[in-house]
């Protein structure tokens, strides 16, 4: 059995995930933004359980049941918490506002799930039955 993914590994991934965001949002603006949130919700379908942050950095997405690569559906679901916060941008005048607040909060109790949980598991993997591990030893 893989261990549990780093913490800090975790982060950088999603880190790099976002400015892959980002980079579809502006170049590619407008319909840059609308790629750049089908990005998050599927990027973990791809490459064997491996978003690009995830695949550079070293980290897996596996099923709880029997460790195997997820589909696009398990990806879809644990990434709708990020994609939902992303998408409160989208409203005029408020919708910085709101991403900060709600995005705050999102990666507030996110965090907080991974640190507790044994297995690493943030809320957007407890509802898809998922988990992080390492696949490469820095």
């Amino acid at each position: 059995m893989d261990k549990k993914a780093n913490t800090l590994h975790r982060f950088i991934a999603k880190a790099i995930d976002l400015l892959i965001f980002g980079f579809l949002s502006e170049v590619f603006y407008p319909f840059g933004f609308l790629a750049g949130i089908l990005y998050i919700l599927i990027a973990d379908g791809f490459f064997d359980g491996q978003s690009l942050g995830k695949k550079i950095i070293g980290l897996k997405v596996v099923t709880i049941s029997d460790e195997k690569r997820i589909e696009f559906k398990e990806s879809i679901i644990r990434n709708s918490f990020l994609a939902l916060a992303l998408l409160f941008s989208l409203i005029p005048f408020v919708g910085y506002f709101l991403l900060f607040t709600v995005g705050l909060f999102i990666f507030g109790v996110e965090t907080y799930f991974v640190i507790k949980s044994p297995e690493g598991e943030r809320l957007g993997d407890r509802f898809a039955f998922t988990r992080v591990i390492d696949v490469k030893k820095f």
